[in-house]
């Protein structure tokens, strides 16, 4: 049965700020973290990271069970609800969004963590896995391919460019029209997210920056004209080397299933990809209880 209540079932265990190597506070919490600090460091942890536009809440759907095993923790991303909000599109490259998950790591007291990454969560961490493989344990991506395989769909799939259209618009790559709005509109109604609500987006962007929200694309989205050779797909540097699961809802109208074929050439571990019928963009509301299961039993938990 799925979870459609995505209230917090358990109450956060700390909160806290981690600072990054450019003086950006990251802000997060923790659950399921024990009393008993020696107890509590030998649960593996999970560090959650969310997408747009989400924050830290986005993963009360699945908590409930993921603590019962690990220590999760569940920060906001730069610009978003807690953490800082800097100005300029330069804050919100790779190298820094890579940098904010490596400083939370190393302030978590953390050797590695295993990542758990949804929308541009699981775009940056597929890059900290690239970039510091020996601090990501293992990988799970929900609704969202091997960044080269997203990358080939924009160059040679017209449905994902016009999936992708939304983008080009946050980009400022093209004028916000009526024909725009509508389209972005359908896509939100259409994207899942069965219990989450308009209330929360509406709440998120309140807390948040909505520049810096949009500089996420301006910094990092492709633009066209989209390629895909001198991409990331023809870099070694692509290559995944840690363990990697991808939970995919198959109604997602942003990011579509298209981009998980032929992943397995990015990712040197054999690679767990398990499709989920009738959910959306949101696949860890639309269907809490099989996602939050797959996660631990792929875990060995």
């Amino acid at each position: 049965m799925t979870r459609r209540d995505h209230a917090p079932a358990i109450p956060s265990s700390g909160a806290g700020y981690a600072d990054s190597a450019d003086g950006v506070r990251i802000y997060y919490e923790t659950f399921g973290d024990r009393a008993d600090v020696a107890a509590a460091a030998e649960r593996p942890t999970i560090v959650c990271l969310h997408g747009f536009p989400d924050d830290h809440r986005t993963w009360r759907p699945i908590l409930p069970a993921l603590v019962e095993a690990f220590v999760v923790v569940t920060p906001d991303l730069r610009g978003y609800s807690g953490s800082d909000k800097p100005d300029g599109v330069e804050h919100y490259r790779w190298e820094r969004l890579v940098g904010d998950v490596v400083a939370l790591i190393d302030h978590l007291g953390r050797d590695r963590v295993i990542l758990l990454g949804h929308d541009w969560g699981a775009a940056i961490a597929q890059h900290v896995a690239m970039r510091h493989p020996s601090r990501v344990e293992r990988l799970i991506l929900l609704n969202m391919p091997h960044l080269s395989g997203l990358q080939r769909e924009l160059a040679i799939n017209p449905r994902q460019q016009k999936a992708s259209a939304y983008a080009r618009v946050l980009q400022g790559e093209v004028e916000i029209g009526p024909i725009d709005l509508d389209t972005l509109r359908r896509q939100m109604l259409g994207g899942g997210g069965r219990g989450r609500g308009i209330g929360m987006t509406l709440d998120v962007i309140g807390r948040s920056s909505w520049i810096a929200m949009i500089n996420y694309y301006r910094a990092n989205y492709p633009r066209p004209p989209y390629r895909v050779d001198g991409s990331a797909a023809s870099s070694s540097r692509a290559i995944i080397r840690v363990p990697t699961l991808i939970l995919f809802g198959l109604d997602d109208p942003f990011v579509l299933a298209d981009g998980l074929n032929d992943n397995g050439r990015w990712f040197a571990h054999p690679l767990k990809v398990v499709t989920v019928p009738h959910a959306g963009h949101w696949v860890h509301f639309d269907e809490a209880e099989l996602v939050a299961g797959t996660i631990v039993l792929w875990l060995g938990a």
